[in-house]
């Protein structure tokens, strides 16, 4: 373990490190999957202090599911809304749930905003979409990516399907799987992904999709990797792996491919497990297999190098190396602040680990110096 902090905000959702070379996170108001309810993201230096917040704009309110930063400093952020909406297909007035995607520049300006009513029609879907709901659901966003020619795709749990668009029209590029597939599956005997989860562009060009599978007849889960032909519209399978244990992935989950060739696996929600998570290599063998107690959790999970810049010596407040009385005389000030402890607060002297910083963990810091 190199660290770990307790929070009690409900801050951590799709923790990472983004494309900035920062740490980003979510702050999730609510146990509800989705709308989130008005979340922002936290974005942390390498000194593990928050040095920003991000939210969505126009009336709407940031989603968990993924946030990607761009080249240029800007970033991308999901939303969702609700649309109301008359289907002939019913006797009420209905309201469908919508998918937006904004994306800001580095000064926190919005510059485009995407919404997937404005390009794609409810009734391309009507077939798959749950009649008997209290609104009709056709949109999932779970993963976006910011493709190599600047575009952009998403997944769509919902419909089993990854949605790439242009970014600057908002126009539709093509749909991969669902009930408007525009690719030929090739070497694929289960013809394309079945509510998936995070598709992620590989550095090799081809498109690796955490295909979680659960209502395939039999369930299946696994992760899937294509050769994407976008001009032909063909998409080969050329590799794929599932856990030898039959594990099928309810919700969540991710798939990362490694420097080393290797892949990297969070099965997401496995009934009756605790989080589970596979490392291969392109030959199937496991070379690493972590799991978790029953209970214990993870969005998703991924390999990095990155380090913290300050040390990470619990109790060691002012940076000095040392663990000394000026530490415990920062703390006490510290508490008498008021201030709502951030992470590196948090990390250095919520010593008990109970998310919150008290006089228990001036009585531990006192102990380590004795």
């Amino acid at each position: 373990m190199k660290w770990y902090i307790v929070s009690l905000d409900s801050k951590g959702w799709d923790f990472k490190i983004n494309n900035n070379n920062k740490a980003t996170y979510f702050k999730k108001p609510s146990n509800g999957w989705t709308p989130s309810g008005g979340g922002i993201w936290h974005v942390m230096d390498r000194d593990m202090y928050e040095v920003d917040t991000l939210e969505c704009v126009n009336g709407f309110d940031a989603d968990y599911h993924d946030i990607q930063y761009t080249q240029d400093g800007g970033y991308i952020l999901q939303a969702y809304g609700k649309q109301v909406i008359d289907l002939p297909q019913t006797e009420v007035i209905d309201t469908a749930n919508v998918l937006i995607l904004q994306e800001f520049d580095q000064n926190h300006d919005l510059i485009m905003e995407w919404k997937n009513f404005e390009h794609m029609d409810i009734q391309d879907y009507i077939d798959e979409i749950n009649l008997n709901s209290p609104y009709r659901h056709w949109m999932h966003g779970n993963s976006l990516e910011i493709d190599d020619d600047g575009h952009i795709f998403i997944s769509n749990r919902t419909m089993s399907e990854i949605i790439k668009f242009d970014r600057s029209s908002g126009d539709l590029i093509w749909r991969l799987g669902g009930p408007m597939n525009d690719f030929t599956f090739i070497d694929d005997p289960l013809d394309g992904p079945n509510r998936q989860h995070d598709a992620r562009r590989l550095e090799n060009g081809n498109i690796m999709i955490f295909d979680n599978g659960d209502t395939r007849q039999p369930a299946l889960t696994r992760v899937s990797e294509y050769e994407i032909n976008e001009n032909d519209l063909t998409a080969r399978l050329v590799w794929q792996y599932t856990h030898p244990d039959g594990h099928v992935s309810l919700n969540q989950g991710c798939a990362q491919r490694l420097d080393n060739g290797n892949t990297l696996i969070s099965w997401g929600g496995v009934s009756g497990r605790g989080q589970i998570v596979t490392e291969v290599d392109y030959s199937g063998n496991r070379v690493l297999e972590l799991e978790y107690p029953v209970g214990y959790s993870s969005y998703k999970v991924r390999k990095s190098n990155w380090e913290f810049s300050v040390n990470m010596i619990e109790g060691d407040l002012n940076l000095d190396f040392n663990i000394d009385i000026l530490d415990v005389v920062s703390t006490v000030n510290f508490i008498l602040s008021n201030e709502t402890p951030n992470p590196f607060y948090l990390y250095k002297i919520d010593l008990d680990k109970t998310g919150q910083i008290d006089i228990l963990d001036i009585i531990l810091l006192l102990d380590s110096i004795i």
